[in-house]
């Protein structure tokens, strides 16, 4: 079974939200709780056409991929987290697909006794150092590297040009998946159409802009609530913050602002984020 992050949903009566991993999602969650009671689930596939084509709203949340990946990194160092677990886990003799086939199952065995959780281990030794944080990042979006990343990321031709961010994007709000790994999307003009054809979010928010974005999508649905309750929502402290510096600039250099502009282009060009300006090195 492959073990995908957080890859969850809340549903309500008017609003469907689905849960990207570091985007604010947690924080969403509880104001969404307590206005409009709901079921949390684990999504297994991909959302029902009973909730595609009822009448709630159907949300997310997004985040700027530069800041996603220090909470992402900064997160694990604080030894939490599902890329955190694969990543530095002990290695395991079971789970690698013995019986739909004994060749890919001992593949991908050899690849687990292989494979060295050392480095890994070493980046997440230090959620306050820029230069642990670049090495992570420069390995994590190596396409050399995308089968230790899990969740089928390394089948994908996304992997050859996209980073591990989009395609949990990707992944988790379009319609169908099979895009993904069919070979039709081999570049960034090509995932752009997909992105158009495939994308489900109504509404989304971001992470920027939290307390508006969910103000709004309240209105949206048609959700009334009173003054008081407004107040409680935009007075909510951040949830599940991590050890991380505040100054996302302080852990990127040229180099690797660069990486993650190239990798990231999708949701950079689509919610117009910007890079954190780097000082002269």
């Amino acid at each position: 079974m492959i073990r995908r992050a957080e890859e969850e949903i809340y549903i309500t009566d008017r609003i469907a939200y689905l849960r990207l991993q570091k985007t604010g999602s947690s924080h969403v969650l509880r104001a969404l709780k307590m206005v409009c009671p709901g079921r949390q689930g684990e999504m297994h596939g991909r959302l029902p056409e009973s909730i595609l084509h009822s009448d709630r709203v159907i949300a997310a949340s997004v985040r700027n991929p530069w800041d996603w990946y220090v909470s992402v990194w900064a997160y694990g160092c604080d030894g939490k987290g599902v890329l955190f677990d694969r990543l530095t886990e002990p290695r395991k003799l079971l789970g690698h697909g013995y019986r739909s086939s004994i060749l890919t199952g001992v593949s991908n065995l050899l690849y687990e006794l292989c494979r060295s959780r050392r480095i890994w281990r070493e980046t997440y030794s230090d959620s306050s150092s820029p230069a642990l944080f670049r090495r992570w990042l420069q390995a994590l979006l190596d396409p050399e590297k995308s089968r230790v990343l899990g969740e089928a990321y390394c089948n994908s031709s996304l992997s050859r040009f996209s980073g591990f961010y989009t395609y949990r994007y990707c992944h988790l709000f379009h319609s169908t998946v099979e895009h993904l790994y069919d070979g039709t999307i081999h570049n960034q003009e090509t995932l752009r159409e997909a992105e158009a054809r495939f994308n489900i979010i109504q509404h989304m928010l971001r992470m920027e802009k939290l307390t508006d974005g969910i103000l709004e999508l309240l209105k949206k649905a048609g959700i009334a609530i009173d003054r008081e309750t407004t107040k409680k929502i935009m007075e909510m402290n951040r949830t599940n913050p991590s050890s991380r510096l505040r100054d996302t600039s302080i852990y990127y250099d040229h180099q690797t602002t660069e990486l993650v502009r190239e990798r990231e282009a999708l949701i950079v060009e689509k919610y117009g984020y910007r890079s954190p300006e780097i000082e002269a090195q």
